[in-house]
């Protein structure tokens, strides 16, 4: 049964802090934004990176404070896990800068609530400190997946050290993170706060990507070099299609849109034109990130995945996804779009999630 909507006029000064590996957890975070201005509340956003200036460019009028870079990079090949696991020390050196930037913002604007989205160390032992996090249960290499216990019970010594850890998926079986932050004892406060996708009764303005003539949307993001060496690769596999193609790079810096043969490619769209270009394309080729299948799911559109080497967590959602019939896997060191193209005709897609807002609400109740 649907919990009923819970009153959140309030005027709480609230820090929102998503992680700036690529643009989900940015875009994500824009249906809690959204629900907290329309409630009166002053919201202040910290970050950096590509995300950081998409929500510049979403909300004009707020207030921004920029804070450290993780940097985080991902090979490419086998030892993409690896490499990974060896920029730990810089991940926890960044914690430890975030920690103090916060305790600046906080005291420079009277913070009433933090809110995380993936990032450790925007907290504050003095503020109630909300973590979002789909990700729970860390996923090691398949060779190592013994080690899953030690990890998992690492993350959750990390996560309590927040007052609530909210969940960005349904609690059921319906749900689309799987094995990632279900059947786990959380021993902390914790809240399904329903799937979160920007594109949840949108309603869009008119765009000129309607008028770029394209059946294949391809849709990137995500940190080097791996963004670059998949959109190199595509544009080289796609060139011999007779498909038009729109690519979508995912750099937010400047805007730019080229042409070459029956490819066009923009820089980056804002939440109108991406909403548009999704709905008209008839596939989508984009990475496995969780917030992109929200997405996907919020439209109920088919689409091509291809995780990003190294993170496993993408690789566990293409393959269960796919086992669902949703969509096509493809992995991008064996990368075969005439293949994945020929096998999503006969794939059913996801389908169109209902979206609501009433989780949030009530998980937000418990702080406003």
């Amino acid at each position: 049964m649907e919990r009923e909507k819970i009153k959140l006029n309030t005027s709480k000064t609230i820090l929102i802090a998503p992680l700036d590996w690529g643009l989900g957890h940015a875009t994500r975070c824009m249906p809690l934004i959204d629900l907290l201005l329309k409630h009166g509340n002053k919201i202040i956003i910290a970050g950096n990176g590509d995300s950081f200036y998409l929500l510049k460019n979403q909300y004009p009028t707020l207030q921004f404070y920029e804070l450290p870079g993780y940097n985080i990079s991902y090979s490419i090949g086998k030892n993409a896990s690896f490499h990974a696991l060896m920029q730990t020390p810089k991940i926890l050196k960044t914690i430890r800068e975030e920690q103090k930037a916060i305790a600046d913002i906080a005291t420079k604007e009277c913070i009433d609530l933090i809110i995380s989205d993936n990032r450790y160390g925007v907290r504050h032992p003095h503020i109630k400190s909300i973590i979002i996090c789909h990700q729970i249960a860390l996923q090691a290499p398949k060779n190592f997946r013994w080690t899953n216990s030690f990890f998992l019970a690492l993350h959750l010594k990390q996560l309590r050290q927040f007052d609530a850890l909210w969940i960005p998926d349904e609690e059921g079986d319906h749900n689309l993170s799987g094995i990632l932050s279900h059947a786990i004892d959380f021993k902390m406060p914790t809240s399904y706060i329903g799937i979160q996708s920007r594109f949840a009764n949108f309603t869009p303005a008119t765009s000129f990507v309607q008028n770029i003539d394209f059946s294949i949307l391809v849709v990137l993001s995500g940190p080097e070099p791996q963004r670059t060496y998949l959109e190199n690769l595509l544009k080289l596999q796609l060139a011999e299609f007779p498909e038009k193609i729109l690519l979508v790079q995912g750099k937010t810096a400047n805007f730019q849109q080229t042409s070459e043969k029956q490819i066009t490619t923009i820089s980056y769209l804002n939440t109108n034109d991406l909403f548009i270009a999704l709905q008209k394309a008839k596939i989508i080729i984009c990475r496995s990130g969780y917030s992109t299948i929200m997405d996907l799911a919020a439209l109920g559109k088919k689409a091509i995945l291809i995780p990003s080497e190294g993170q496993t967590e993408q690789e566990y959602l293409a393959e269960t996804l796919q086992e669902k019939k949703f969509t096509v896997a493809c992995s991008q060191n064996k990368l075969d779009i005439k293949a994945a193209l020929e096998k999503i005709e006969s794939t059913q897609g996801f389908p169109k999630y209902v979206i609501s807002t009433i989780p949030l609400e009530q998980a937000l109740g418990d702080f406003l």
